[in-house]
Order: structure tokens, then sequence, then C-alpha cells
């Protein structure tokens, strides 16, 4: 219902969207545009930090490397060590450095496939054709372990890592032929070593992935259902507005509030003669009138910021936060005259159903409780004065009779509706 914050959901938070996805298990790691935006939106900025942050502990570990050079190809050391230091780890800062700004998803996966994986490869490849004919098998052996770092510690996204593992694949086999004098049959055991590794890791990351997007779903789900539980909890069960509870919540939220303390305002109404209304046509056809009335009230309102509550058996209460008490009035005017218009018949009088309205407004340092008793006053007043009006009729609340005001020191939560029928 417009006008009670609660029940706006956060944006993805549909229940039934969510179920479907679950549902279709998702084997192609792709939610439905909405909710991949949601899991975007909740997941790019802590995926951009795990990212940083295993970046530079893979060009930590990729730089000691230096000290296997030392000892495998103590001739390639310096070279190697100028590819790794000079080279490889200022490009890979300077990438990891645009992960700061929180890019998107195809940005941010692209980047660590091209840093992590593409110059790490090419900076191996460059050592292998520099290398000479000798054979030096930690340097394709070290391609394994950027898919591994990609796969395992990066996690990229399986979209992104299918086509780089799938180039990475092709560069070896080029590589081992072009740069290394093996045998055909040595070249292809170890080519069928390096594919079955980018073939376990591509299923890793498969899974990985949809384990993950099952965990947002589940998560998600969890919190949809704990949002729709506590809207229940703070809803009456007959009219579906704001119940005793969530009233209290509202007010002592607008009470902390500085910017709306001095102008909140409240609207009590009391349907008129609700109780010769039941005891002629009955509860049912009461809790009938009290549903329609309810409706007329939340339709009424101006939008999310305004509340409507169920305060009594046919009493309701309006809190308009950021509003003055010329407009609280001109509010409560329009829905009296709403509900008379809708013409719900009175089966005691032989009429239509009407509604009293009282109307307040806070005051320099008058909490909520003060402002609930100026309005249930002024209601007071309107039923004394006739029923079926808004009190005060355009006038400030101070000029109230002294006479229709409680007790100050009476609290709002223990008032209790008019009784006046």
């Amino acid at each position: 219902m417009a006008g009670n914050a609660e029940e706006i959901s956060p944006r993805g938070f549909d229940l039934e969207a969510i179920d479907q996805a679950i549902a279709a298990k998702n084997w192609l790691l792709r939610f439905p545009p909405k909710l991949e935006a949601a899991f975007e939106r909740d997941t790019g900025a802590q995926r951009c930090r795990e990212l940083i942050l295993r970046a530079y502990i893979g060009i930590v570990i990729y730089d000691l490397f230096a000290f296997a050079d030392w000892w495998a190809t103590p001739e390639l050391f310096w070279t190697a060590l100028w590819v790794r230091v000079a080279f490889f780890t200022p490009v890979s800062l300077l990438l990891i450095a645009t992960l700061y700004t929180y890019p998107r998803d195809f940005f941010r996966e692209s980047v660590m496939c091209l840093g992590g994986g593409a110059i790490a490869t090419g900076t191996i490849i460059y050592l292998m054709a520099v290398s000479g004919k000798t054979p030096q098998g930690t340097l394709h052996e070290s391609m394994t372990l950027v898919v591994l770092f990609l796969t395992v510690v990066q996690r990229i996204r399986f979209s992104y890592l299918v086509p780089t593992c799938v180039a990475f694949l092709a560069v070896h086999v080029l590589a081992v032929a072009r740069f290394y004098d093996y045998s055909p049959g040595q070249q292809v055991a170890i080519n069928m070593v390096f594919g079955a590794t980018v073939i376990f890791a591509l299923v890793a990351s498969y899974t990985m992935e949809r384990d993950l997007r099952l965990h947002y779903l589940l998560s998600r789900k969890e919190r949809a259902q704990n949002l729709k539980l506590g809207r229940m909890s703070r809803r009456d069960a007959l009219t579906g507005l704001g119940n005793r509870r969530f009233l209290e919540e509202t007010l002592a939220a607008c009470e902390q509030a500085d910017d709306l303390r001095d102008r909140l305002s409240i609207v009590l109404l009391d349907i008129d003669y609700f109780k010769l209304f039941n005891d002629t046509a009955g509860h049912q056809a009461g809790d009938l009138c009290l549903k329609r009335v309810a409706g007329i009230v939340q339709a009424e309102l101006r939008g999310e910021a305004d509340h409507a509550f169920r305060f009594g058996g046919e009493e309701f209460m309006i809190v308009l936060p950021n509003t003055e008490l010329a407009k609280a009035i001109a509010i409560a005017e329009r829905i009296r005259q709403a509900i008379e218009s809708a013409a719900i018949p009175h089966p005691a009088l032989g009429s239509v159903v009407t509604a009293s309205f009282g109307s307040a407004c806070s005051e320099s340092g008058r909490d909520a409780a003060e402002v609930v008793a100026d309005a249930d006053a002024a209601l007071y007043a309107a039923k004394r004065n006739g029923r079926n009006q808004v009190w005060p009729p355009g006038i400030a609340a101070e000029s109230l009779p002294a006479s229709g005001r409680p007790h100050p020191h009476e609290g709002w939560a223990e008032l209790s509706p008019p009784g006046l029928g």
C-alpha cells in the first residue's frame, strides 16, 4: 500500500522472481535482467575489494619466482627479473588501480583476465622465446599456475574465463611447438596435461559460481521472507493498515529526526456511530465497513512519507511528517469528503457512514505523545460539535477550549478511543 514505508521492498526483492530463478537452476549462470542487476549491485563492491587483495598476493608470488629463476635458469635470471619487476609488476599495479573505482562486471573481470592472465602468460611466452631451444620446463609449466590463479584464487566469472582459458591452451600448444625441440609425443603429453588442467579448472569455476549464485538467491529469499514477516507483524490483520507496534516505531523515528520533530502533524479519525452500525448490521458488516474506510484513508495519503494506522476499534491515526497544521487539516478534510462520497450505507441511521477528525501539529519542544493528546482532544471536540467534521476547522490548535484537552501528562499509549461511537 502506498504511504507505508515498510511496504516498499528493496530493489530485487521479488520473492516470486527469486523462486523462479532457483527453480531454473541457472545453468547458464545468468539471472533475469532485474535480478542480475541486483546481484551486481549487491556484490560488485565486495568483489572489487577481494580482487584487489588477491591481485596483490598474486604479484608478490609472481615476483618471488625470481628465486626459482636463479636456481633453474641462471642464464635467464636478469632477463626474467627485469620482466617481472620492471614490466609485469608496474603494469599490474596500474590495472589494479582501476578496480578502486568499483567498475561494472565487464570491465572488472576483463581487467583480471588481462592483468592476471594475458600479461602474465605473455611474459612467460617471452622468456620461452629468449631461452633458445633448451627446454625450460618450469616456464611452460608455470602457465598452469596462471590458470589456477584465475579460476581458484580470483574466481573470474565463468563466462569471461572460458574464452581466456581456451586462448591460453592455444598459446600453450603453439609456444611449445615453436620454441622447444620436443618430440611430437612429448608435445602431445605436455599439452594434454595442460589441457586437462584447463578443463578441471573450468569445471571448478562453473561449480563455484553456480554455488555462489545459489547462495545469493537463498540469502535474498530469506531476507525477502523476513521482510514479509516483518510487514505482517506491523500490519493490522483486518484493515491492512499499520498496527500499534508500527505506530510506536514510526513516532519514535519522527521524534529522533530533528528535521521532522517540529513539523509533525497527527490526524485522528473516528467512524461516527459505529457501535450502532455493528449492533444493527452485525460484526461482519462492521468489519467490511472498517476495511472500506481504511482503503479510502490509505488512498488519500500523499506518498511514502505519510503513514496510516488502526489506532483502536473504529479509530484510525494518520502520521504526517514535515506537515504543518493547515496542510494536515486540508488532508483530513479531503479524507472526510472521500468517506462521505463513498456512500457506505449506515443501516442504523438511514444515511451514509461518516467520520470525525481531530488534527494537531507539534510545537518546539513538544513530543509525539503531546501531539497525539492534542489530536485526541480535537477529535473529542469534533464529535461534541456535531460529528462528520474536521477539528480545528482551519484554526490554530492553541484555540481549542481548555476543557477539550487531556491532562498534559497523559501518555498517548494509554489513550483509548473516545468511545462516543
